[in-house]
């Protein structure tokens, strides 16, 4: 069994001192990036210019344009950011063994892309298909392939099959327990939900605005990823243990 007052610890530990910068770093790459994307392509513009034509009954942007715009941003999260979110989960579970790198948050592009790409959106299109029949069966099927992302990073040429399988395998019966795991951090983004409303009132300019709050979520988001890894690597050992899992499946052979 694993408790989750040690994983938390031993997470604090992994981030301690100079790591923790290069996890920020990390941390602030995967989040901001999106964002700045959003705002140098009119991304964010156009979709509130669209949100207040619709009020007022009128187009303000072209559907032909709002339909570009969100279609060319679809693309890039699937073919970028995602990618750049399996890189970020092998961060961490490298930063644990003192071999985190910052250039592991592109070891995606490097080795495996494709089935990356693949196996991400396939598995987040059974979440979300889940999500739209009822939430409870959603909220059940992101906890059950909460793991793919790291089987992904230890493994990018892994079948996407087989490593929702091994999240699968892992994740039964710990799914409550997981789940009170992430619970635990809410009072930590109440705190930044707190802040972008304060923010909200302050009316910046929607850039900065983005850019404070990136650099909020960040300073948790170490935090987080590292505990996260710290189950991840707990429940990947007792599924090699137990012979759920080869070692040569996760790139673990000696």
């Amino acid at each position: 069994m694993w408790s989750r007052p040690i994983l938390k610890n031993n997470a604090k530990e992994a981030i301690r001192g100079s790591k923790f910068w290069v996890a920020y770093l990390v941390s602030i790459f995967v989040v901001f990036f999106p964002s700045l994307v959003e705002w140098m392509t009119g991304y964010t513009e156009v979709n509130k210019r669209w949100v207040r034509g619709l009020d007022a009954g009128v187009f303000l942007v072209e559907p032909s344009v709002f339909m570009a715009y969100n279609i060319g941003y679809l693309l890039f999260s699937v073919f970028i950011v995602m990618p750049l979110v399996v890189g970020l989960h092998g961060f961490f579970v490298r930063n644990r063994f003192n071999a985190g790198k910052f250039s592991d948050v592109f070891m995606s592009f490097r080795n495996g892309y494709a089935k990356v790409v693949l196996t991400s959106v396939v598995t987040n299109l059974f979440i979300v298909l889940w999500a739209l029949l009822l939430i409870i069966p959603g909220i059940y099927k992101f906890y059950q392939y909460i793991l793919v992302p790291f089987i992904l990073s230890d493994n990018p040429q892994i079948s996407g099959s087989r490593a929702r399988q091994i999240s699968r395998m892992m994740t039964d019966g710990e799914k409550a327990s997981i789940f009170v795991l992430t619970l635990s951090f809410l009072g930590w983004f109440v705190l930044v939900f707190i802040g972008m409303l304060l923010l909200a009132m302050v009316n910046l300019p929607d850039f900065l605005t983005n850019v404070i709050i990136s650099l909020g979520v960040c300073l948790i988001t170490p935090y987080f990823y590292a505990s996260m890894a710290e189950l991840y690597i707990f429940l990947r050992d007792r599924a090699i243990q137990t012979g759920m899992v080869q070692p040569e499946e996760l790139n673990l052979a000696v």
